[in-house]
């Protein structure tokens, strides 16, 4: 085997290690935004979104396609800021003898992540993955006659680019199963549900305290008793490189 030969082989082995790893850190860091969300810690998440790379895409439920990293900002921070600041003078009102220390102060929002499908491209730039999760919701709002707690099953859907060796977040797409109130029937609720507005007739979500860049393209359909069951969006297939047409938020 000559020197070219081996020196192939070994880089062809540090690029499958490198694939390997990415599985692992693209777990933590899209686990770790979880945490981060859970504690209000909505600046510290953030830093998950890429910095460098063009083309950054943010889509979450009906809240409109948020662009680039200051976008991301405005999905990531300035809408749960406002959640917070609803939910905090709904509790100075039903409560108006605590003393809260912050906004946050009995808001919790809590996911647990699971069935992750991971494929990173066989060049090892980018990534793509797809995860479900529960979340259990407690919190109240500004004119809510008492606190609530709620279910919301959701489907999350990333693309990853490197930057500095670091993985981060391209285009992120999460979109919601079903919301129910956790003493209420989903698959009653499903049938009771409004038809969703067509892709493209809705931009943001009235109330909130942020404009998106883009009207919402890609809003799922939540689950319903009388209809058939759908994969999307779809696990991602082993891949060489990226194509923007595969893009999960474009």
């Amino acid at each position: 085997m000559g020197d070219q030969s081996i020196e192939n082989t070994i880089a062809g082995l540090k690029l499958q290690l490198e694939r390997q790893n990415a599985v692992h850190q693209i777990q933590n860091l899209v686990n770790r935004m979880v945490y981060l969300s859970e504690a209000g810690l909505y600046e510290e998440r953030v830093e998950s979104v890429a910095k460098k790379t063009e083309g950054v895409t943010i889509e979450v439920g009906g809240r409109g396609v948020y662009e680039g990293y200051e976008g991301a900002k405005r999905c990531f921070i300035d809408i749960e800021r406002s959640f917070e600041k609803s939910h905090a003078a709904g509790m100075r009102r039903l409560f108006p003898h605590v003393k809260f220390g912050s906004n946050h102060a009995g808001m919790y929002e809590s996911e647990v992540m699971g069935t992750p499908v991971i494929e990173v491209a066989g060049d090892g730039k980018t990534a793509k993955g797809v995860w479900n999760s529960l979340q259990a919701s407690g919190k109240t709002h500004e004119q809510d006659p008492k606190p609530t707690s709620s279910w919301i099953w959701w489907r999350l859907a990333i693309d990853f680019v490197q930057e500095d060796g670091q993985w981060k977040i391209w285009h992120l797409l999460k979109n919601p199963f079903f919301l129910s109130p956790s003493n209420a029937d989903w698959v009653e609720l499903s049938q009771k549900l409004p038809p969703v507005p067509k892709p493209g007739t809705q931009k943001g979500i009235p109330g909130h305290e942020s404009v998106p860049d883009r009207a919402t393209t890609k809003l799922y359909d939540p689950y319903r008793i009388d209809r058939e069951p759908r994969l999307w969006p779809e696990p991602p297939q082993p891949y060489e490189t990226f194509d923007p047409k595969d893009a999960y938020c474009g």
